[in-house]
Protein backbone atom coordinates (compact mmCIF):
# COMPACT_ATOMS: atom_id res chain seq x y z
CA UNK A 1 0.00 0.00 0.00
CA UNK A 2 1.30 3.22 -0.75
CA UNK A 3 1.39 4.63 2.77
CA UNK A 4 2.92 2.31 4.09
CA UNK A 5 6.14 1.70 2.35
CA UNK A 6 5.60 -1.77 1.27
CA UNK A 7 6.72 -3.21 -2.32
CA UNK A 8 4.76 -4.53 -4.94
CA UNK A 9 3.67 -1.75 -6.45
CA UNK A 10 6.59 -1.03 -9.10
CA UNK A 11 7.40 -2.68 -12.59
CA UNK A 12 11.48 -2.08 -12.79
CA UNK A 13 12.74 -5.86 -13.21
CA UNK A 14 15.80 -6.03 -10.30
CA UNK A 15 18.41 -8.46 -11.03
CA UNK A 16 19.89 -9.78 -7.53
CA UNK A 17 22.86 -11.06 -8.76
CA UNK A 18 26.11 -9.27 -9.05
CA UNK A 19 26.39 -6.00 -6.65
CA UNK A 20 23.85 -5.08 -5.25
CA UNK A 21 23.38 -0.95 -6.98
CA UNK A 22 20.19 1.27 -5.04
CA UNK A 23 18.93 4.57 -6.79
CA UNK A 24 16.68 6.65 -4.02
CA UNK A 25 14.91 9.43 -5.63
CA UNK A 26 14.02 11.78 -2.76
CA UNK A 27 10.71 14.90 -3.13
CA UNK A 28 10.16 15.59 -6.48
CA UNK A 29 12.83 15.99 -8.44
CA UNK A 30 14.52 13.12 -7.03
CA UNK A 31 11.81 10.82 -7.89
CA UNK A 32 11.18 12.17 -11.41
CA UNK A 33 15.12 11.41 -12.27
CA UNK A 34 13.89 7.77 -10.81
CA UNK A 35 10.91 7.63 -12.91
CA UNK A 36 12.65 8.44 -15.57
CA UNK A 37 16.18 5.90 -15.29
CA UNK A 38 13.23 3.76 -14.53
CA UNK A 39 11.27 3.84 -17.47
CA UNK A 40 14.51 3.54 -19.92
CA UNK A 41 14.67 -0.15 -19.06
CA UNK A 42 17.98 -0.09 -16.97
CA UNK A 43 18.82 -3.60 -15.41
CA UNK A 44 20.38 -4.68 -11.67
CA UNK A 45 19.25 -1.76 -9.93
CA UNK A 46 16.73 -1.35 -7.54
CA UNK A 47 14.83 2.02 -7.85
CA UNK A 48 12.90 3.39 -5.13
CA UNK A 49 10.72 6.81 -4.86
CA UNK A 50 9.66 8.66 -1.52
CA UNK A 51 7.65 11.98 -1.43
CA UNK A 52 5.10 13.48 0.45
CA UNK A 53 2.77 13.72 -2.31
CA UNK A 54 0.59 11.31 -3.04
CA UNK A 55 -0.65 11.78 -6.48
CA UNK A 56 3.06 12.83 -8.18
CA UNK A 57 4.03 9.29 -6.23
CA UNK A 58 1.68 6.81 -7.53
CA UNK A 59 2.96 8.12 -11.38
CA UNK A 60 6.31 7.40 -10.60
CA UNK A 61 7.89 4.30 -12.25
CA UNK A 62 9.89 2.18 -9.66
CA UNK A 63 10.27 -1.02 -7.73
CA UNK A 64 9.84 0.65 -4.07
CA UNK A 65 7.15 3.57 -2.59
CA UNK A 66 7.32 5.52 0.29
CA UNK A 67 4.41 8.35 1.35
CA UNK A 68 6.01 10.39 4.02
CA UNK A 69 3.15 11.88 6.14
CA UNK A 70 -0.79 10.73 5.29
CA UNK A 71 -0.87 12.23 2.20
CA UNK A 72 -3.66 14.95 2.91
CA UNK A 73 -1.36 17.42 2.46
CA UNK A 74 1.20 17.79 -0.56
CA UNK A 75 4.85 18.85 0.39
CA UNK A 76 6.25 20.84 3.09
CA UNK A 77 5.37 23.99 2.43
CA UNK A 78 9.37 24.26 0.97
CA UNK A 79 10.43 23.82 4.75
CA UNK A 80 13.29 21.34 4.75
CA UNK A 81 12.89 20.97 9.00
CA UNK A 82 9.52 19.16 8.42
CA UNK A 83 10.71 16.84 5.64
CA UNK A 84 13.21 15.72 8.33
CA UNK A 85 10.96 15.33 10.43
CA UNK A 86 8.58 13.35 8.14
CA UNK A 87 11.28 11.15 7.17
CA UNK A 88 12.40 10.45 11.25
CA UNK A 89 8.91 8.89 11.15
CA UNK A 90 8.97 6.69 8.70
CA UNK A 91 12.64 5.76 9.07
CA UNK A 92 11.34 1.98 9.50
CA UNK A 93 9.56 2.03 6.24
CA UNK A 94 12.33 3.84 4.46
CA UNK A 95 15.15 1.98 5.42
CA UNK A 96 13.37 -1.27 4.38
CA UNK A 97 13.49 0.01 0.92
CA UNK A 98 16.33 2.05 0.44
CA UNK A 99 19.30 0.40 2.44
CA UNK A 100 21.08 -3.14 1.77
CA UNK A 101 22.64 -1.99 -1.22
CA UNK A 102 25.99 -2.21 -1.53
CA UNK A 103 26.48 1.30 -4.13
CA UNK A 104 23.32 3.48 -3.38
CA UNK A 105 22.68 6.26 -5.39
CA UNK A 106 20.35 9.31 -3.17
CA UNK A 107 19.09 11.95 -5.97
CA UNK A 108 17.32 15.25 -4.63
CA UNK A 109 16.93 18.19 -6.29
CA UNK A 110 17.75 21.14 -3.10
CA UNK A 111 15.66 24.15 -2.00
CA UNK A 112 12.79 22.81 -1.39
CA UNK A 113 11.03 21.08 1.94
CA UNK A 114 10.98 17.67 0.78
CA UNK A 115 14.13 16.69 -1.27
CA UNK A 116 16.46 18.64 1.03
CA UNK A 117 15.08 17.70 4.18
CA UNK A 118 14.96 14.06 3.63
CA UNK A 119 17.82 13.12 1.57
CA UNK A 120 21.11 13.45 3.86
CA UNK A 121 18.77 11.18 6.26
CA UNK A 122 18.56 8.89 3.80
CA UNK A 123 22.12 9.02 2.37
CA UNK A 124 23.01 8.50 6.19
CA UNK A 125 21.00 5.72 7.20
CA UNK A 126 22.39 3.88 3.51
CA UNK A 127 25.77 4.72 4.19
CA UNK A 128 25.23 3.27 8.09
CA UNK A 129 24.08 -0.03 6.88
CA UNK A 130 27.46 -0.18 4.49
CA UNK A 131 26.75 1.37 1.30
CA UNK A 132 29.04 3.29 -0.62
CA UNK A 133 26.69 6.11 -1.19
CA UNK A 134 26.73 8.81 -4.03
CA UNK A 135 24.77 11.83 -3.74
CA UNK A 136 23.14 13.71 -7.34
CA UNK A 137 22.08 17.07 -5.72
CA UNK A 138 20.50 19.79 -8.43
CA UNK A 139 20.72 23.21 -7.03
CA UNK A 140 17.87 25.80 -7.90
CA UNK A 141 18.93 28.70 -10.67
CA UNK A 142 20.20 31.36 -8.94
CA UNK A 143 17.15 33.87 -9.51
CA UNK A 144 15.59 31.52 -7.05
CA UNK A 145 16.87 33.76 -4.35
CA UNK A 146 14.23 32.30 -2.37
CA UNK A 147 15.20 28.87 -2.50
CA UNK A 148 19.28 29.41 -2.31
CA UNK A 149 20.01 29.53 1.09
CA UNK A 150 18.07 26.58 2.30
CA UNK A 151 19.66 24.72 -1.25
CA UNK A 152 23.26 25.45 0.47
CA UNK A 153 22.44 24.43 3.89
CA UNK A 154 20.67 21.03 2.26
CA UNK A 155 23.94 21.55 0.21
CA UNK A 156 26.13 20.64 2.93
CA UNK A 157 24.15 18.53 5.57
CA UNK A 158 24.03 16.08 2.08
CA UNK A 159 27.94 16.44 2.04
CA UNK A 160 28.47 15.26 5.61
CA UNK A 161 25.99 12.09 4.87
CA UNK A 162 27.38 11.00 1.31
CA UNK A 163 31.14 9.16 0.60
CA UNK A 164 30.47 11.07 -2.72
CA UNK A 165 28.49 13.98 -3.88
CA UNK A 166 27.81 14.87 -7.37
CA UNK A 167 26.72 18.41 -8.02
CA UNK A 168 24.36 19.83 -10.54
CA UNK A 169 23.70 23.66 -11.11
CA UNK A 170 20.93 24.90 -13.12
CA UNK A 171 22.35 27.91 -13.88
CA UNK A 172 25.22 25.96 -15.55
CA UNK A 173 22.35 24.09 -17.72
CA UNK A 174 20.81 27.18 -18.15
CA UNK A 175 24.17 28.58 -20.41
CA UNK A 176 23.99 24.90 -21.67
CA UNK A 177 20.14 24.68 -23.59
CA UNK A 178 19.48 28.71 -22.82
CA UNK A 179 16.53 28.65 -25.83
CA UNK A 180 14.87 25.15 -24.34
CA UNK A 181 11.37 25.56 -22.67
CA UNK A 182 11.93 25.14 -18.97
CA UNK A 183 10.11 21.52 -19.39
CA UNK A 184 12.95 20.09 -22.12
CA UNK A 185 15.30 21.96 -20.06
CA UNK A 186 14.65 19.97 -17.00
CA UNK A 187 14.63 17.04 -19.32
CA UNK A 188 17.84 17.43 -20.26
CA UNK A 189 19.09 17.34 -16.41
CA UNK A 190 16.90 14.68 -16.05
CA UNK A 191 18.58 12.64 -18.86
CA UNK A 192 22.06 13.17 -17.69
CA UNK A 193 21.62 12.08 -14.62
CA UNK A 194 19.56 9.02 -15.76
CA UNK A 195 22.74 8.00 -18.32
CA UNK A 196 25.40 8.41 -15.92
CA UNK A 197 24.02 6.06 -13.50
CA UNK A 198 22.98 3.83 -16.12
CA UNK A 199 26.43 4.35 -17.47
CA UNK A 200 27.68 2.66 -14.10
CA UNK A 201 26.12 0.59 -13.78
CA UNK A 202 26.06 -0.93 -17.12
CA UNK A 203 29.68 -0.82 -17.19
CA UNK A 204 29.72 -3.09 -14.10
CA UNK A 205 26.98 -5.11 -15.08
CA UNK A 206 27.05 -5.94 -18.73
CA UNK A 207 29.76 -7.31 -20.74
CA UNK A 208 32.60 -5.31 -22.06
CA UNK A 209 35.13 -4.89 -24.24
CA UNK A 210 37.30 -3.68 -21.28
CA UNK A 211 35.16 -4.28 -17.85
CA UNK A 212 35.05 -1.79 -15.04
CA UNK A 213 35.59 -3.25 -11.97
CA UNK A 214 33.00 -2.92 -8.98
CA UNK A 215 35.52 -2.51 -6.38
CA UNK A 216 37.88 0.04 -8.22
CA UNK A 217 34.80 1.93 -9.29
CA UNK A 218 33.51 1.65 -5.49
CA UNK A 219 36.94 2.34 -4.10
CA UNK A 220 37.30 5.76 -5.76
CA UNK A 221 33.81 7.26 -5.12
CA UNK A 222 34.38 5.89 -1.15
CA UNK A 223 35.82 9.16 -0.20
CA UNK A 224 35.29 10.68 -3.37
CA UNK A 225 33.90 14.15 -1.75
CA UNK A 226 32.73 17.00 -4.02
CA UNK A 227 32.39 15.27 -7.58
CA UNK A 228 31.03 16.41 -11.02
CA UNK A 229 30.10 14.76 -14.02
CA UNK A 230 31.37 15.14 -17.64
CA UNK A 231 29.32 14.04 -20.94
CA UNK A 232 30.13 14.27 -24.14
CA UNK A 233 29.45 12.55 -27.43
CA UNK A 234 30.24 12.82 -30.91
CA UNK A 235 32.35 11.48 -34.08
CA UNK A 236 34.34 8.53 -33.17
CA UNK A 237 36.57 9.48 -35.85
CA UNK A 238 37.44 12.61 -33.93
CA UNK A 239 37.80 11.83 -30.06
CA UNK A 240 39.99 14.88 -29.07
CA UNK A 241 36.66 17.45 -30.15
CA UNK A 242 34.61 14.86 -28.04
CA UNK A 243 36.73 15.23 -25.01
CA UNK A 244 36.84 18.90 -25.05
CA UNK A 245 33.00 19.49 -25.52
CA UNK A 246 32.72 17.20 -22.32
CA UNK A 247 34.81 19.47 -20.62
CA UNK A 248 33.20 22.59 -21.87
CA UNK A 249 29.51 21.91 -20.62
CA UNK A 250 30.19 20.55 -16.93
CA UNK A 251 27.61 21.10 -14.81
CA UNK A 252 28.94 22.74 -11.92
CA UNK A 253 31.44 25.55 -11.82
CA UNK A 254 34.51 23.46 -10.31
CA UNK A 255 38.52 23.31 -10.35
CA UNK A 256 39.16 19.87 -12.27
CA UNK A 257 43.03 20.00 -11.07
CA UNK A 258 42.23 19.30 -7.64
CA UNK A 259 40.24 15.57 -9.23
CA UNK A 260 41.14 13.03 -6.36
CA UNK A 261 40.26 9.90 -8.57
CA UNK A 262 38.15 9.58 -11.42
CA UNK A 263 35.62 6.80 -13.10
CA UNK A 264 35.14 6.76 -16.58
CA UNK A 265 33.37 4.87 -19.34
CA UNK A 266 33.24 4.95 -22.98
CA UNK A 267 30.30 4.04 -25.52
CA UNK A 268 31.14 3.59 -28.53
CA UNK A 269 31.19 1.29 -32.28
CA UNK A 270 32.38 -2.21 -31.82
CA UNK A 271 35.12 -1.06 -34.36
CA UNK A 272 36.67 1.28 -32.34
CA UNK A 273 40.65 2.09 -32.55
CA UNK A 274 42.35 2.15 -29.56
CA UNK A 275 43.88 5.05 -30.47
CA UNK A 276 40.21 6.82 -29.98
CA UNK A 277 40.20 5.40 -26.47
CA UNK A 278 43.82 6.60 -25.67
CA UNK A 279 43.17 10.24 -26.65
CA UNK A 280 39.91 10.00 -24.65
CA UNK A 281 41.74 8.80 -21.42
CA UNK A 282 44.69 11.15 -21.90
CA UNK A 283 42.15 14.20 -22.75
CA UNK A 284 40.66 13.96 -19.39
CA UNK A 285 43.93 12.98 -17.44
CA UNK A 286 45.60 16.09 -18.55
CA UNK A 287 43.00 18.44 -16.97
CA UNK A 288 43.19 16.67 -13.37
CA UNK A 289 46.07 15.80 -11.06
CA UNK A 290 48.50 13.63 -11.95
CA UNK A 291 48.28 11.39 -9.14
CA UNK A 292 44.59 10.66 -9.62
CA UNK A 293 43.50 7.52 -9.40
CA UNK A 294 41.39 6.65 -12.87
CA UNK A 295 39.14 3.48 -13.30
CA UNK A 296 38.05 2.91 -16.76
CA UNK A 297 35.70 1.15 -18.93
CA UNK A 298 34.63 0.36 -22.79
CA UNK A 299 31.73 -0.71 -23.98
CA UNK A 300 30.67 -1.67 -27.42
CA UNK A 301 27.20 -1.52 -29.15
CA UNK A 302 26.26 -1.36 -32.55
CA UNK A 303 23.98 1.05 -32.38
CA UNK A 304 26.67 3.80 -31.92
CA UNK A 305 27.73 3.23 -35.50
CA UNK A 306 30.50 6.00 -35.99
CA UNK A 307 30.06 7.63 -32.33
CA UNK A 308 31.65 7.48 -29.17
CA UNK A 309 30.24 8.67 -25.69
CA UNK A 310 31.94 9.69 -22.59
CA UNK A 311 30.98 9.79 -19.07
CA UNK A 312 33.30 10.56 -16.27
CA UNK A 313 33.15 11.10 -12.42
CA UNK A 314 35.36 13.41 -11.29
CA UNK A 315 35.84 13.42 -7.48
CA UNK A 316 37.42 15.46 -4.66
CA UNK A 317 36.46 18.80 -7.10
CA UNK A 318 36.63 21.78 -5.56
CA UNK A 319 33.94 24.61 -6.25
CA UNK A 320 32.55 28.10 -4.97
CA UNK A 321 29.69 26.59 -3.45
CA UNK A 322 31.47 24.97 -0.86
CA UNK A 323 33.19 27.27 1.53
CA UNK A 324 34.89 26.13 4.46
CA UNK A 325 31.73 25.38 6.98
CA UNK A 326 29.75 22.43 7.66
CA UNK A 327 26.84 23.99 10.24
CA UNK A 328 23.78 22.13 8.62
CA UNK A 329 23.79 18.50 8.74
CA UNK A 330 21.98 18.43 12.75
CA UNK A 331 19.69 21.57 11.72
CA UNK A 332 17.93 19.35 9.10
CA UNK A 333 17.53 16.37 11.43
CA UNK A 334 21.21 14.33 11.24
CA UNK A 335 21.67 14.13 14.91
CA UNK A 336 18.60 12.33 14.78
CA UNK A 337 20.13 9.11 13.04
CA UNK A 338 23.64 9.49 15.18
Amino acid sequence: MLGSGAEGMGTTSFDVRGPRIHVVGCGGAGTNSVHRLSSSGVRGVRTVAVNTDREHLSRVTCDSRVLLGDGAVRGTGGRPEIGARLAALHEKEVRAVACGGDLTFVIAGLGGGTGTGLAPLVANWARMAGAVVVGVATMPFRAEAHRQDAARRGLEALRAACSSLVVLDNDRLLARVPDLPVEQAFAVMDHMVGEVIRGLVDAVNERSLIQLDFPDLTGILREGGVSTILFGEGDVYAPDTVVASALKNGLLDADLHTTRGAVVQITTEPNVALRAVDVVLEGLRREIRRDARVAFGVRTDPAFDGSLRVMAVLTGVTSRLFPPTAEAASEFGMSMVR
